[in-house]
């Protein structure tokens, strides 16, 4: 199915990336979908990531690097984001893969149903050893159209849908706003994309659970596996994500979605807390300090928090919130 490219594009981020980036663009150029526009953000890479790419002759789509300097992936999906003027944008990780019909099979039923703002993909798993297929993202629901307020009010404990879709561009720009609002400073709290991918689900009419099929390798050596000296501002994002839902006081579920936001920063204050106790003696001083600090902080909001508005916990987050209050 050929396409024209201010219909689709499709925006890869990559640093250092020459060993994979190759292989993604000979993927997209065997899709059965055609006519696209590929937007590669080279992001600061110091090895042969941009040269592959600016001598690259794609058949099927058409190709535009975008470079920048070294400002994470988070800064430059949203650079090519702004940069496209497709109605539509997909994400892909470079190390990452499709099935050749992915992207036919995902934009399908926005062509067919303009009321669809996101259409997701079936998220699949990788083991990047034997490229076998170890599992598949269950969603929330086996139903194909949803409304966008309700996956988001099941995306805030927990994630009820993953976020690897096509997205209406103008409606993935209002998110970036949104978001941009909440953190005015413009700061990178690494999972910034969650957040913004949230209150996309939010804004979208309805969402499609599609049948392309999306391949995401578990890369063990993967920089999210490794120790990451600054994965306790993730915290700040909780807190945003609370921040967004306390902005919408009139949804009529509002109490649940609060409930959930306190959840959601409970878990991630547990995940930060174990981190913390497993990297401590690689940190250094500065770093205990930072992360300490932060994690008494967030405490100390949740407890003023309680004192002031009604709170439901499970026993889980109860037992989290007692016994970080202990530990920091």
């Amino acid at each position: 199915m050929r396409i024209d490219s201010e219909d689709l594009s499709v925006i890869i981020p990559a640093y250092n990336e020459e060993k994979n980036i190759l292989t993604i663009l000979n993927k997209l150029d065997e899709q059965s979908l055609n006519g696209f526009r590929v937007i590669v953000v080279d992001d600061g890479s110091v090895d042969n990531t941009a040269a592959l790419v600016a001598s690259y002759k794609p058949k099927q789509f058409i190709l535009h690097l975008l470079r920048q300097e070294n400002k994470g992936a988070a800064r430059a999906r949203e650079n090519a984001i702004r940069v496209s003027r497709s109605k539509f944008i997909a994400v892909i990780d470079s190390d990452d893969r499709l099935a050749n019909d992915s992207l036919e099979n995902a934009f399908t039923p926005i062509i067919n149903d303009p009321t669809i703002d996101i259409s997701l993909f079936h998220l699949n798993y990788v083991n990047p050893d034997d490229n076998e297929i170890t599992g598949s993202f269950v969603c929330y629901t086996a139903n194909k159209k949803l409304k966008g307020k309700d996956v988001f009010a099941n995306c805030i404990r927990a994630w009820g849908v993953h976020a690897f879709g096509i997205y209406n561009r103008e409606m993935f720009l209002r998110a970036y706003e949104t978001y941009n609002d909440i953190n005015k400073d413009g700061m990178n709290y690494l999972n910034n994309d969650e957040v913004i991918s949230r209150i996309s689900f939010d804004l979208a009419d309805k969402i499609y659970l599609s049948d392309g099929n999306y391949y995401f390798v578990n890369n063990v050596n993967s920089t999210t596996r490794r120790i990451n000296h600054n994965y306790y501002k993730v915290l700040h994002n909780a807190f945003y994500i609370l921040d967004y839902i306390e902005k919408n006081k009139d949804a009529p579920n509002y109490n649940l979605l609060i409930n959930d936001a306190y959840a959601l920063i409970i878990s991630t204050m547990w995940g930060v807390s174990v981190r913390y106790f497993k990297w401590r003696k690689l940190l250094s001083d500065r770093d205990r300090g930072q992360w300490h600090s932060l994690l008494h902080k967030s405490i100390s909001r949740l407890s003023k928090d309680k004192k002031s508005r009604t709170v439901l916990l499970s026993k889980k987050s109860k037992l989290q919130l007692t016994l970080l209050s202990i530990m920091f």
